[in-house]
């Protein structure tokens, strides 16, 4: 795959009598187009220059989609007009979430032409995520690193780019129950995530392109994954005195106990109290979804003076390998939210054996909730999710992007001026010539404040690792560096003119 040539009429003339394509709500679109299926598929490439965008479809970057969509007639008419990249093929994967999504990967065939478009068109956004801060990019790397690179292999091509298009962490391994469900790949054991990306690194060159959202963003994205479940599922989320909401991501049968300060027990088998409590949803008796919640409640101005106590319980293995469920739950005590994550059955068991306390409450209604001693988000940091990903790609491959819509000028860049066909000055020139948005060259400029750091690590790097770390030609920095002998920095490049050195 990957011949032809993509036209800009062609794609025009799709986008104005099919300018619905991403107007259908997530849920019109139920399953994994057959053609994007990466079960028991393998991608291979001719062309001189593989190409693979890797989007997160979850709920945090669901319109990033859509936004690819748009441009993609930009993206591929200056790599043709400019000859930023030679012969490029472009693989379009979608990224989800491998312990709770239905389609936790989706993968296009390499494509110069206007096949392309039809490809995004049939991504299914299916906007979920396991509401853990992670998703199954780790599997992503795992499939491309399988890519039959032809010319690359024959050695009339070179090393493809590979860009990752993502806000969360990835998980420390690829699960070897996930491949066969997913890919059908029989792996003996699972598979560090650090080696399925240097595997991936073997064929591409490997960037992340990072949106950066405010942390009320990424807390509402955590939080709106429980909320979206149990108010799916009939339950009561808001307009509560107490609330416990259990969520886990496999059809194993877990339940949410409650004990009441008067030693009345709320679970499955007694799913209302006197007191007002109400197991109002209660669910995978059958296994018969990954992506489950249990919800206990007491409506506003009904729950009673004293103490709670909350446990989770197996009930009930549906997974095959009975292996450790890890599971999360919210509680909510008179306006105030707060997270406990736990994993259950790590011995396989199941009944009273396999009992987790969560905790006890005091609740008192004339009482102002204490402040969470505990940042439940911590792990949702930029700098912790960041530092996650520099284990695995080099530091100066991970790109922060303030303005989403600013997302394929940012890779557009990094395309031309990694390849070495052009320094970061004449890549301005030509996006001002086509007319792009004043503030997203100046975020391509680097007119931020990380900017200065990014240079120092990255020229650092340059000097240290010489010709063995760096994927653009030797020359003088793309900027004014006080003329620094080394190769062109990466992120200098993307980040633009920093200070003279020290």
């Amino acid at each position: 795959m990957g011949g032809g040539r993509y036209s800009i009429d062609i794609a025009r003339s799709n986008r104005s009598s099919n300018n619905a394509a991403f107007q259908r709500p997530a849920v019109a679109v139920r399953e994994v187009h057959e053609a994007l299926n990466p079960f028991g598929k393998r991608r291979e490439v001719n062309n001189v220059t593989p190409i693979v965008v890797a989007l997160d479809v979850t709920r945090s970057r669901g319109d990033d989609t859509k936004l690819m969509y748009e441009k993609l007639p930009q993206l591929m008419g200056q790599i043709e007009l400019k000859g930023y990249i030679e012969n490029p093929g472009i693989s379009i994967a979608a990224i989800g979430d491998a312990t709770a999504d239905r389609a936790p990967l989706q993968v296009g065939q390499f494509e110069g032409d206007n096949r392309l478009d039809q490809v995004l068109e049939r991504v299914w956004i299916e906007e979920g995520g396991g509401g853990t801060g992670q998703e199954s990019y780790e599997l992503a790397a795992y499939f491309y690193s399988r890519t039959n690179c032809v010319r690359l292999a024959q050695g009339t091509g070179k090393k493809g780019y590979f860009f990752f298009v993502g806000d969360e962490g990835f998980y420390p391994k690829v699960d070897k129950a996930a491949v066969r469900r997913i890919i059908g790949d029989e792996l003996t054991e699972d598979l560090p995530a650090e080696e399925a990306f240097r595997r991936l690194q073997e064929k591409f060159h490997t960037f992340l392109l990072y949106p950066q959202k405010t942390m009320a963003e990424r807390k509402d994205n955590i939080d709106a994954e429980i909320k979206d479940r149990v108010t799916r599922a009939g339950g009561l989320y808001d307009g509560v005195d107490l609330r416990a909401s259990l969520v886990w991501n496999n059809t194993n049968d877990l339940d949410l106990h409650v004990i009441t300060p008067a030693n009345e027990h709320i679970y499955y088998g007694a799913k209302q109290a006197s007191c007002g409590g109400w197991l109002d949803v209660d669910m995978n008796v059958r296994g018969e979804t990954t992506k489950p919640v249990e919800n206990v409640r007491w409506a506003k101005g009904s729950a009673r003076r004293g103490r709670y106590q909350i446990f989770v319980r197996n009930y009930a293995f549906h997974t095959e390998d009975k292996a450790p469920t890890s599971f999360k739950v919210e509680l909510e005590v008179g306006g105030k939210i707060t997270h406990f994550e736990g994993v259950i059955s790590p011995r396989s068991q199941t009944g009273e054996a396999s009992d987790v306390q969560v905790g006890e409450i005091d609740f008192d209604p004339a009482a102002q909730p204490a402040a969470a001693p505990v940042d439940h988000y911590k792990n949702y940091a930029d700098d912790v999710i960041l530092a996650q990903w520099a284990t695995v790609i080099p530091r100066e491959h991970i790109i922060r992007v303030g303005d989403p819509k600013s997302i394929i000028d940012v890779l557009l860049g990094a395309l031309a001026i990694a390849d070495g066909k052009v320094d970061l000055d004449t890549y301005l020139k030509d996006m001002r010539e086509l007319g792009a948005a004043e503030d997203r060259l100046e975020r391509a400029e680097g007119r931020g404040r990380r900017r200065q750091e990014a240079h120092d690590a990255a020229v650092a790097r340059a000097v240290v690792r010489g010709a063995q770390g760096v994927i653009v030609p030797a020359q003088r920095c793309a900027s004014a560096c006080s003329g620094v002998p080394t190769r062109r920095c990466t992120v200098h490049s993307l980040w633009g003119k920093a200070p003279s050195a020290r």
